[in-house]
């Protein structure tokens, strides 16, 4: 089975979205606890990705960022390979 670079990028993408999602929302729409809860969640399915595919999605995170034109979304696209764990703080 071949793997489509597309498919990576757009599963990535609907990810970047609701995390986003749950990070700009506020109490009346969702409690915060519950948010947090999702956003862990989604943390760790994408660390039980190879290390390969971690830098892979990591690769394709910049280049998201560095597409985006709103300024605010792209730096949360920005520091998500960072916030989700898919790379090491150094």
């Amino acid at each position: 089975m071949s793997e489509s670079p597309e498919l990576v990028r757009q599963l990535l993408k609907a990810v970047v979205a609701y995390t986003w999602f749950f990070e700009r929302c506020d109490e009346s729409v969702l409690e915060d606890r519950i948010a947090l809860k999702q956003m862990e969640y989604a943390a760790h399915l994408l660390s039980r990705l190879s290390p390969p595919d971690r830098q892979r999605s990591a690769g394709e995170l910049a280049e998201m960022a560095a597409d985006e034109t709103d300024p605010e979304f792209r730096e949360f696209i920005a520091g998500f390979a960072n916030a989700m764990g898919l790379v090491d703080d150094a």
